[in-house]
């Protein structure tokens, strides 16, 4: 019993400490949240967000690709600020990613809560052409994810002490028996 209180121990205690030092970009920065194909002028191009929706002060990425097959098109992201939303257009130039369908990527940064339009301009052999997408841009999380894991698992510290300490009395009972 004791042998296996000490193994279930050790692995809660490798898999609390590996959800801690893993990055919270590491682990949601696998696949695009949101993908979508739009007409920008005379151009289909499929249009990922890493965030939906995205958060307040926290930068997110516009991935845009081609549908169509590879393209040379070059361009930018605008978030331009919806109805009741104060603030102002946020320009993005889109970089080329380097693989072969000619995937461009830009990191945005809102920093109002509310309702945005991200509109991608893009320019290449068939002219200019736009694109817009409603977002809802959102609060941050109340507390940070680590503080969050921390106080809620702060009673299975408590439960394992009371355990640690209750198989200290009885090994104690063992050796030396109450008559």
């Amino acid at each position: 019993m004791h042998v296996f209180l000490r193994s279930v121990a050790s692995m809660g205690l490798a898999v609390l400490l590996l959800l801690l030092i893993t990055p919270e970009g590491v682990l949601a920065e696998s696949q695009p949240v949101s993908s979508r194909t739009v007409a920008a002028g005379p151009y289909a191009i499929d249009v990922s967000l890493s965030q939906d929706p995205p958060f307040v002060d926290q930068p997110f990425d516009v991935t845009v690709r081609p549908h169509d097959g590879p393209l040379q098109i070059k361009g930018e992201v605008i978030a331009s600020p919806g109805l009741g939303t104060d603030g102002v257009d946020l320009h993005t130039p889109l970089s080329s990613n380097g693989d072969a369908r000619g995937t461009l990527k830009s990191s945005i940064h809102i920093p109002v809560r509310g309702a945005w339009n991200i509109i991608i301009r893009v320019e290449g052999g068939r002219g200019i052409g736009k694109a817009s997408i409603p977002v809802t841009v959102g609060a941050p999380g109340a507390m940070a994810p680590w503080l969050a894991w921390l106080i809620g698992s702060s009673p299975l510290a408590i439960i394992a002490v009371f355990v640690w300490l209750q198989h200290r009395y009885r090994q104690r009972l063992i050796v030396h028996p109450i008559v």
